[in-house]
């Protein structure tokens, strides 16, 4: 069975790429919501989120407020 060093560069090349992926996406995403301040992780979970399942998830602080006259 053949070991994987951790220095591999393929393996490390894979991860760059998918880590890079989910920054272009997180600021993508945080430049759509007005660059709220706070929100980096929840922001970089959703991105990763849809870039494993395709799917677009919403968070409840990027949801419009109720307006109630």
């Amino acid at each position: 069975m053949k070991q994987t060093h951790h220095n591999d560069p393929i393996q490390h090349t894979a991860i760059s790429a998918i880590h890079e992926a989910v920054a272009t996406k997180a600021y993508e995403q945080w430049i759509r919501e007005g660059k709220p301040e706070n929100q980096a992780d929840a922001i970089w979970l959703a991105a990763e989120q849809e870039l494993l399942t395709g799917r677009r998830s919403i968070r409840p602080s990027s949801l419009p407020l109720p307006v109630s006259f």
